[in-house]
This record gives structure tokens, C-alpha cells and sequence, in this order.
């Protein structure tokens, strides 16, 4: 059986928004994957989590050449 690997690099940040009272702080992030240089910018931890699921999830029979 064939090993699969993947790499990832993620970044996370605070950004302030408004002024003032109104003022808050959110954050955000970027994730890349490192063999094919896509990346996605998030403000929700679940498209962090969707994008490192379409490529962590079980490659089928087809999909072996890729690691």
C-alpha cells in the first residue's frame, strides 16, 4: 500500500475592526497547500477544516498516483 502525504502551512491573525466603542477584534487565517500552492483565506475554522478534508480524505483506487 502506497503512503500519502500532505503539508500544509497555516497562518492565523487578529484583525481590528471598527472604531472606537464599536471596535472588536476578529481573526482570520490562510492555509496553503504546500504541493500544489492553492490557498484558501478563512474567517471560520470550518473552511479550514473543509479545505484540509478534500485533501486528507481517503483517496480512492484512482487517486494513489498522487503521493
Amino acid at each position: 500500500m502506497a503512503r500519502h502525504k500532505d503539508a500544509f502551512l497555516v497562518n492565523l491573525w487578529f484583525e481590528s475592526r471598527g472604531q472606537g466603542q464599536a471596535q472588536s477584534t476578529e481573526w482570520r487565517g490562510s492555509v496553503e497547500h504546500l504541493m500544489t500552492q492553492q490557498r484558501r483565506y478563512f474567517t471560520d475554522i470550518v473552511d479550514l477544516v473543509t479545505f484540509l478534508t478534500s485533501y486528507t480524505a481517503k483517496p480512492s483506487l484512482e487517486d494513489d498516483s498522487r503521493g
